[in-house]
């Protein structure tokens, strides 16, 4: 399986928006234009086509690493791929999900305010 492939994949799996995609590859250490993310994406019969490198694509990895958890130094943050979920939860109207996330939390939160006392 080549790296676009994969790359494809990751995306797709993920429901990643095009802006995220520079963002991600910008977070790896690797900036590329909106026309070079997008021929990544093409399929290898497109005349935009371009393969990515494998430095690339592990700059790709990287970032999206930093994408999903934060920075880490910011360990308070919710994961991005998180907060995605519930929105995405939300947009749909799975009100169900949304409630057994809040309760979650909720507990969450008492036993953390028993550790404290």
């Amino acid at each position: 399986m080549t790296n676009n492939a994969i790359l494809k994949k990751i995306i797709i799996a993920n429901n990643l928006k095009h802006f995220e995609l520079k963002e991600i590859f910008e977070l790896g250490g690797s900036n590329f234009s909106s026309s070079q993310v997008k021929a990544f994406m093409a399929g290898s019969k497109n005349k935009n086509y371009e393969q990515i490198s494998d430095a690339s694509f592990e700059a790709f990895l990287n970032g999206f690493i930093v994408f999903s958890r934060g920075p880490v130094e910011e360990p308070t943050l919710l994961p991005r791929t998180i907060e995605s979920f519930i929105i995405g939860l939300i947009e749909s109207g799975n009100t169900g999900a949304i409630e057994e996330i809040r309760c979650l939390i909720e507990d969450a939160a008492d036993e953390m305010a028993k550790t404290d006392a």
